[in-house]
C-alpha cells in the first residue's frame, strides 16, 4: 500500500475542506458580544495557540494553492482552541449527512446490541451480528432470481465491505465506554450503523472512475 500522492485531487480537496470548516467555526467561535454569535479572530488563535502567521493563513486557504502539509499538533491546537474534537474540523459535508442518516434508524441497531451486549467485555464482532439482527447484512440475491455473476461477486463485497467496516468502527469506538455496559451498547449500536449506511453500491467499481 502506498502512502498518497500529497498533490492529488484527493488531498487537495481534504485541504480545501478543512479550510472552509476552519473559516466557518471561527466565523462563530469568538466571545459573543450582545447576546450574539462572534467571529475568534486570527490574532486570538495565534496568541492562544502560539502559532505563527504564516503557519495559521496557509490552513485558511481554500484556493488550493497550498501545497503544505499540517502536522497533527497543529491540527490539535486548532481544534482545542475553537472548542470541538479534531476529527469534526476535517468531515465533509457528505459525512454530516451520513451521521444525520442513521440517527433517525439508531432505535433498531440499539435494541439490537441491547440483547447481545451481556457486559462491558464484549467484542467489535459483536457489532456484525448486530447488523444481521437488523436484517440489513447480508445482502442476499432477491428469491427465485437468476443473478448474473458479476451480481453475486457486488453482493459479497458489499457483505466483506459492511463486515469489515463494522468491526474496525467497533474496534474503535468501542474502548470509549470505559467499562460502562450503557455506553459500550451505544457505541456498538453506532457502529454497525455507521457501517451500513456507509456500504457503497460496488465496492468493487474503481472510485476514481
Amino acid at each position: 500500500m502506498h502512502p498518497p500522492d500529497p498533490h492529488s485531487a484527493n488531498t487537495r480537496t481534504l485541504k480545501r475542506q478543512l479550510a472552509l470548516n476552519l473559516m466557518a467555526a471561527l466565523r462563530v467561535a469568538g466571545p459573543a458580544r450582545a447576546g450574539k454569535a462572534n467571529k475568534l479572530r486570527q490574532i486570538d488563535v495565534m496568541r492562544s495557540t502560539g502559532m505563527s502567521r504564516t503557519t495559521l493563513r496557509p490552513l485558511l486557504d481554500t484556493s488550493n494553492r497550498n501545497q503544505r502539509n499540517p502536522d497533527l499538533v497543529t491540527l490539535h491546537k486548532l481544534a482545542h482552541a475553537i472548542g470541538v474534537p479534531l476529527a469534526f474540523l476535517l468531515m465533509s459535508p457528505d459525512d454530516w449527512r451520513l451521521l444525520a442518516k442513521i440517527s433517525n434508524g439508531l432505535g433498531l441497531y440499539r435494541t439490537a446490541a441491547e440483547a447481545l451486549v451481556a457486559d462491558e467485555l464484549g467484542s467489535p464482532a459483536i457489532a456484525e451480528i448486530v447488523l444481521k439482527r437488523c436484517k440489513v447484512h447480508p445482502d442476499r440475491p432477491p428469491m427465485y432470481a437468476d443473478p448474473q455473476p458479476e451480481e453475486l461477486k457486488r453482493l459479497d463485497a458489499r457483505n466483506e465491505w459492511r463486515r469489515r467496516c463494522s468491526l474496525v468502527l467497533a474496534a474503535l469506538a468501542q474502548p470509549a465506554a470505559r467499562g460502562e455496559r450503557s455506553f459500550f451498547v451505544e457505541l456498538t449500536a453506532l457502529s454497525a450503523a455507521l457501517a451500513n449506511a456507509m456500504t457503497p453500491h460496488d465496492p468493487t467499481a474503481n472510485p476514481s472512475a
